[in-house]
């Protein structure tokens, strides 16, 4: 226990104790973040959670449309995809 008594010691080996439990501290956060975050995926949820609040009535119908008019990906001469693969196809067929 001589070794122990010397102040020296004692806060090296605090030290070591503190920076082996923030290493393994930054660990479990980090796995834990990794974990959490891996399981959510907000654009999944979106049309599936819409469609409940139309069902339930949350929603109406026409503010159903307006929201998933808006959260459609839009191409870059500003039409919707939906819109211009329709162009297309009617404009084959003619």
């Amino acid at each position: 226990m001589g070794l122990l008594s010397d102040p020296a010691v004692k806060a090296g080996v605090a030290l070591l104790i503190m920076t082996v439990l923030s290493v393994a501290a930054f660990f479990l956060v980090a796995r834990l973040r990794d974990y959490t975050s891996g399981d959510w995926d907000p654009s999944a949820d979106g049309p599936l959670n819409l469609e409940e609040m139309r069902l339930k009535g949350d929603i109406s119908e026409e503010e159903f449309r307006t929201i998933q008019a808006a959260s459609r990906p839009h191409s870059a001469d500003g039409e919707f995809e939906g819109e211009q693969d329709s162009n297309k196809e009617s404009n084959s067929s003619e």
